[in-house]
């Protein structure tokens, strides 16, 4: 690992443990209700459905449906501590191979600091949630994925010797569409639990299974064709 490698990685790293203090340190943001445990739950078991990316080291998860309905539902800090839970579980959950402290550290940083950069500018682009659910959605889905791909493929550019925006639009670019496809199954989650409570807002559930098995079809599909590129 480069020098620069290392500077990125650790001031990523200790940008997410300084976000994640604050957020813990912020009690009053903090209320354990029982929607929000849920989703908390609900935000792990999604970590595990998870899609081994083409080409490089990394997955990619349903949990991210999850942050998208604590952006629009819970506070800054709830966002950012669901967040940063169901990256844990993702990074440990029957990994492929073992992650280093390292790995998964940058992984955790990396997720609570786009959960957080998708709540403070969706908020304060799309105005109110109540009001906007479905603009707040597109919103935050937009710049979660703008700022968990560009800290990774950050990363991979400085390890590879490539431009970042060229490891971005191959590695990453291709999958915007899924998380604008999250966006809208998040906010019909939203409007159900504000007309119909919380538990009808399971029902999302098998929407968020359909969406890991087609995400995974097209992840497949892709490394086949790279691999015919290739050969």
């Amino acid at each position: 690992m480069s020098k620069r490698t290392k500077v990125f990685v650790g001031s990523t790293i200790a940008s997410g443990v300084c976000l994640v203090a604050y957020c813990l340190a912020g009690e009053a943001e903090v209320v354990p209700s029982s929607a929000y445990l849920v989703a908390v739950l609900l935000a792990l078991v999604a970590s595990t459905l998870k899609v081994h990316l083409p080409g490089i080291t990394g997955t990619i998860s349903v949990n991210f449906l999850f942050i998208l309905i604590a952006i629009a539902v819970f506070t800054f800090a709830e966002t950012v501590l669901l967040a940063s839970a169901a990256c844990i579980v993702q990074c440990l959950w029957r990994p492929r191979s073992r992650p280093r402290m390292v790995q998964v550290s940058f992984s955790v940083a990396t997720l609570a600091i786009s959960s957080g950069a998708a709540y403070r500018l969706s908020h304060l682009f799309a105005g109110t949630p109540a009001a906007h659910v479905g603009v707040l959605l597109a919103v935050a889905a937009s710049f979660y994925f703008t700022a968990d791909t560009l800290l990774v493929s950050g990363v991979l550019s400085l390890v590879q010797g490539k431009s970042l925006f060229t490891v971005w639009q191959q590695c990453y670019l291709w999958s915007f569409p899924y998380y604008l496809a999250g966006a809208a199954i998040a906010g019909l989650a939203v409007e159900t639990e504000r007309a119909l409570g919380w538990v009808m807002s399971l029902l999302i559930l098998p929407l968020m299974f359909l969406v890991h098995v087609f995400y995974r079809i097209c992840v497949e599909r892709l490394a086949r064709t790279s691999i015919g590129v290739a050969s």
